[in-house]
């Protein structure tokens, strides 16, 4: 045994010469690596100084507030650097490195180009979880998904949905009203509601019912797939801050990578019976299609008239179109948690941004009550149609806190863009927060103020200067359903209640930059409820009136 260990560390431990001719090599290979025509146009782009081997990645290490990436990263990434080194920098993380774009001028080559839509090799660390969905994958694969479901995202088949928010939107108030009667000052230090986790649970009821024929009632059933996500999405960009995890071994030997599986089979368990349930509805469906209509019960009538996302999958891979049952959990996966999180995360930050500027909220109420008259009705398309304030509210807070803060992209051509050659391979990161907080953009980025967002103040803004989901071919197939959802949901929560700070002296929430924009800590505030009266018609109807009565004789 003494001779084998003796034979080992001669060959291995002690052998000076294999090891200098190791080490020259890799001091060689460096040299040769940072001297390519790569790294020379990599580095021809204004950036931060970095220091060999790891680049700029202890400028980065920012550490987290539990389980959040504490708000540092996106201070520096989308606002520190872009001020100091311009619309268009680069980074290193290691032998990695990210061009940084900040500019609607800038962004519009990649967001318009049919050829640029390969999406950075960031994402990959989902697709575990998400497979080749449309979202993850690239080229003729990409265009026939999304040929397939863009049909899902029809008018007609929007406006079904609109049952589903106004009932889904009945049942908010009543948790609203539950949670803010338990958080009175007599059981709460400062009576605040976190209305984060639930406006979270709200949006997955809808996006279950709506999209996925399913309506989900039991709690206990969705809190393991909530905290999932939660976690899922910040083990990635925390895996990115990481260069040593780039490899899928030694990720999935590291105990995030442990959790990340763990998370993964919570995901696709609660996904797999969404299907299978929406199956088996489909089929009894089929069995009973020749009973009379009035014996069918309308809670299964509903979901098979309205639904379209999930029976269009089910479809396809029932008439050849070789969806496999893997095929079909990517694509559901993939819109379960687009089709909650942002939205979730868009009604929260809203409700944040009106707490903190009154006069808005203010204005917001008298259109709310000058549309609906104090009444209980449902949201209509049309009424959806007229409440333009809210729209220039809803995209205020979108410009301010975008659902997604960036986007990736791998350039899969030599590209030129703000003077700078892109070589092929390299990750661009299209900075949406850092462009919409751009003061060359938008003067005053960090105030509230909705009326940017009025035609006569937007008319000439470049195209590509608002684009919260995204621009062009690869722009977010769902944001007309979320469109519509923000707006019923935050017009019956602004019919019922008024929202205000605890202290409003206190600093503003930090957001975490995860693939979704979140609040580190959830959004805590006042909720009160309205009192229907008739000061709360809009002024103009109250004028009005008042003017007819004194007209009126004696």
């Amino acid at each position: 045994m003494q001779s084998f260990y003796s034979q080992w560390i001669s060959l291995i431990g002690f052998n000076w010469t294999t090891w200098f001719v190791l080490a020259s090599c890799a001091v060689l290979a460096w040299i040769c690596w940072r001297n390519s025509r790569y790294v020379r146009l990599i580095n021809a782009v204004p950036g931060p100084k970095g220091i060999p081997i790891l680049g700029n990645l202890l400028e980065l290490n920012v550490g987290q507030v539990g389980n959040r990436i504490v708000p540092k990263f996106l201070r520096i990434v989308h606002r520190e650097w872009v001020e100091k080194h311009g619309p268009i920098y680069r980074g290193w993380g290691g032998s990695r490195s990210i061009v940084c774009i900040s500019s609607p001028e800038l962004m519009e080559p990649i967001l318009a180009s049919q050829k640029l839509i390969t999406k950075g090799k960031e994402y990959s660390y989902l697709s575990r979880w998400l497979g080749a969905c449309m979202f993850l994958t690239t080229g003729l694969r990409w265009r026939s998904r999304r040929r397939l479901l863009t049909p899902a995202f029809h008018f007609q088949i929007l406006e079904s949905f609109f049952d589903v928010f106004n009932d889904q939107s009945q049942q908010l108030i009543k948790e609203l009203d539950a949670a803010a009667a338990a958080a009175r000052p007599a059981a709460s230090v400062d009576g605040s509601v976190n209305v984060y986790k639930i406006l979270t649970q709200c949006a997955l009821d809808i996006i279950c019912d709506s999209s996925m024929g399913r309506q989900v009632r039991k709690r206990e059933e969705t809190s393991g797939y909530l905290h999932s996500i939660n976690r899922i999405t910040q083990i990635v960009m925390e895996r990115s801050l990481r260069p040593w995890l780039d490899s899928d071994l030694l990720f999935n030997l590291s105990a995030l990578g442990r959790e990340n599986q763990r998370c993964v089979k919570i995901l696709h368990d609660f996904t797999n019976q969404v299907i299978q349930d929406r199956k088996r509805m489909l089929n009894n469906n089929q069995s009973d299609s020749a009973a009379d209509d009035a014996d069918v019960k309308s809670q299964e009538e509903s979901p098979k008239r309205r639904l379209a996302f999930l029976d269009l999958l089910i479809q396809a891979s029932e008439n050849g179109d070789k969806l496999s049952d893997d095929d079909i959990r990517e694509e559901v996966d993939t819109f379960m948690f687009a089709g909650h999180d942002t939205t979730a995360t868009a009604m929260s930050w809203f409700l944040y941004c009106i707490a903190r500027n009154p006069e808005e909220q203010k204005l917001l109420l008298d259109e709310v009550d000058e549309v609906f008259e104090d009444s209980d009705r449902p949201c209509t398309p049309q009424d959806a149609a007229n409440l333009k304030y809210l729209d220039c509210c809803i995209k205020e807070t979108l410009r301010m806190y975008p659902s997604i803060p960036g986007v990736m992209r791998t350039i899969t051509e030599d590209t030129e863009i703000g003077g700078y050659v892109l070589p092929a391979g390299l990750s661009v990161a299209l900075l949406i927060y850092g462009m919409h907080r751009n003061p060359k953009v938008y003067p005053e980025p960090d105030a509230f103020k909705p009326e940017r967002f009025l035609p006569e103040h937007s008319a000439n803004r470049h195209p590509y200067a608002f684009i919260p989901f995204s621009a062009g071919p690869r722009n977010c197939i769902g944001q007309k359903y979320a469109q519509f959802e923000l707006k019923v949901v935050l017009s019956w929560v602004l019919r019922k209640f008024e929202f205000s700070l605890s202290d409003p002296s206190c600093p503003a929430v930090s957001a975490s930059s995860e693939i979704v924009l979140k609040p580190v800590d959830g959004i805590h505030l006042s909720v009160k409820r309205r009192q229907p009266t008739i000061a709360q018609q809009s002024p103009l109807k109250i004028s009005t009136t008042t003017q007819q009565q004194q007209q009126q004789p004696n």
